[in-house]
């Protein structure tokens, strides 16, 4: 063929391709509504399903609205989908936690609806695997924030702390019943990623994504083990369920309170400071260009004064004692390796990702890596202070 007709022909395909790609996300779209609509008319005695739509911003789960309609009244539920690969087990623990949580304490938990057979999730089978959904309320409130936008205010800052200190003590008498999550504890967890990182480190990469992190490898290594706690130490602070992906894109708001908390499949029974240090993550470290991955103390403190305080009032779970305090900076640093884990498993296990928005992740948390190491002085100045 002519250099002309070679052209013609690549445009062509080039074309094809992109309608063929529209069709296929078209499809799944369409067929991921139709079985929502079918599975819950079949399973939920909800009514008729005349809308569903997506809710995008999360990383793990997929999420949709759906209203329904019934003797002429029309009511909206949230809907979700889970990953794949997730266990029965783990669905059940963080249902039985939501459910004794808000039976204790905890009313803007968004509540899960019962299929028609009294449980909690359904399984669809496909033709790879099989998919389990569960409805949950649909909570009251605005959506103000995502996870790497924590701008809140100061009265959010309070509010959002008061929600998760209601969490830990109207949950501090849950029993699992022998169900968990697969995850171990932060402390036996963190010992497990060297390995796991010296393998993303030993492929033969050549994105930007690899070279940064190729980069900062060691110091993530180093700061694994200088962020352990000794098991005959940190058996000692309070064990207690714990939300484990607690941050402003995970509540709702109204007049500056949070009135709505939701997603609970990462929680698990763990160290209640890490969920403490996690959230203060969250919600405490800057994402601005000029102070991108700097914890900012003076938010740490109105969260952790008004955590505190929340804890004091409901006279049951103890606020953070002296022995949590004393290892308040060391837990820090392990709760940002937390988060540095995501950020590298979910890049070097995901496929046809936006390099650039997974390398401002990573970066994001390196850098707090680094100024907490930089910091533990005033870190522990300011817990001191709470």
């Amino acid at each position: 063929m002519s250099l002309g007709k070679t052209v013609e022909l690549f445009s062509q395909s080039q074309i094809l391709k992109s309608i063929a790609a529209n069709i296929y996300a078209s499809m799944e779209v369409a067929l991921l509504r139709t079985q929502i609509i079918e599975l819950i008319e079949e399973n939920y005695a909800l009514g008729k399903v005349v809308e569903v739509y997506e809710i995008f911003g999360g990383y793990i789960n997929r999420s949709f609205g759906i209203y329904v309609e019934k003797d002429g009244e029309r009511k909206e539920y949230f809907v979700r989908k889970y990953k794949s690969g997730i266990t029965d087990k783990e669905i059940m623990f963080e249902h039985k936690l939501i459910d004794f949580s808000r039976e204790n304490g905890l009313p803007m938990a968004a509540g899960l609806i019962q299929t028609k057979d009294q449980k909690t999730y359904i399984k669809a089978q496909n033709s790879e695997s099989t998919d389990h959904y569960a409805v949950y309320q649909y909570l009251p409130g605005e959506d103000k924030y995502t996870w790497d936008n924590p701008n809140c205010n100061d009265a959010e800052y309070a509010s959002a702390a008061e929600v998760l200190a209601l969490f830990h003590n109207a949950s501090r008498n849950f029993d699992p019943q022998g169900l968990e999550r697969i995850e171990p504890k932060i402390m036996e967890f963190l010992p497990t990623r060297a390995a796991v990182y010296k393998e993303f480190a030993a492929r033969e990469l050549n994105t930007k994504y690899h070279v940064y992190y190729l980069k900062n490898i060691d110091m993530i290594l180093d700061v694994i083990n200088t962020s352990q706690i000794a098991e005959n130490v940190w058996r000692k602070m309070p064990l207690n369920p714990c939300h484990n992906d607690f941050h402003p894109g995970n509540l709702k708001y109204s007049n500056n309170n949070t009135v709505g908390l939701f997603d609970f499949d990462w929680s698990k029974i763990d160290v209640r400071l890490f969920d403490v240090c996690l959230a203060l993550a969250y919600f405490c470290s800057s994402w601005d260009d000029e102070t991108d991955g700097v914890l900012r103390l003076d938010k740490c403190a109105i969260f952790l004064n008004s955590y505190q305080k929340k804890l004091q009032e409901l006279g049951g779970l103890t606020p953070l004692t002296d022995l949590e305090k004393e290892y308040f900076p060391t837990m820090m640093a392990a709760a940002n390796l937390y988060l540095v884990n995501w950020d590298v498993c979910a890049y070097y296990h995901g496929s046809d990702l936006n390099e650039y928005e997974y390398i401002a992740y990573l970066s994001h948390n390196v850098r707090l890596m680094k100024w907490i190491e930089s910091h533990k002085t005033e870190i522990g100045e300011m817990i001191k202070s709470i």
